[in-house]
């Protein structure tokens, strides 16, 4: 490949949305990581620990369902959160196939501190951007998601 050609690569890439979508969604991440690290606990960790702690899904299906990573990487996180101390599982009485996800007093007590982590790694993200400017890029990213027939259970939180 050419200079030029390499040139011209590089810079039709960053043409396509998938680009600047990627490249957000891997910053944010990142951001999250680092600023969870002193927690202990990874973003995929976080995502059910406040999905518990707000009621939002407390089974692995339901988690599944709202946490856009397989049931099986969600299944492995509740392991060490488990072992961590921070989540319990309990069967249902009247089901016993169901497997319900309690978070601990110690979960219950991080959960906070976690929030306050993604608070700032947000606030990073988003400042200069305008409370409007946010509302309409959540508004187009639901549209793209919903038009890409993706199921997100995001509306039925609000």
């Amino acid at each position: 490949m050419t200079m030029q050609q390499k040139g011209s690569a590089e810079s039709r890439s960053q043409d396509h949305l998938a680009y600047w979508v990627g490249s957000l969604a891997s910053a944010i991440g990142k951001g999250a990581g680092e600023q969870l690290a002193s927690t202990g606990v990874t973003p995929c960790q976080w995502a059910i620990l406040e999905a518990a702690f707000f009621g939002n899904a407390n089974t692995l299906t339901a988690l599944a369902r709202i946490i856009p990573v397989d049931a099986a990487a969600i299944s492995r996180q509740l392991d060490k959160l488990q072992k961590s101390g921070l989540v319990r599982r309990r069967r249902l009485r009247s089901d016993r196939r169901t497997v319900r996800i309690e978070l601990t007093d110690a979960g219950l007590d991080l959960v906070p501190k976690i929030e306050t982590c993604i608070r700032s790694n947000n606030a990073r993200f988003l400042a200069g951007v305008s409370a409007r400017e946010q509302a309409v890029f959540i508004e187009i990213i639901k549209k793209m998601l919903k038009n890409a027939d993706y199921a997100v259970e995001l509306e039925s939180q609000e």
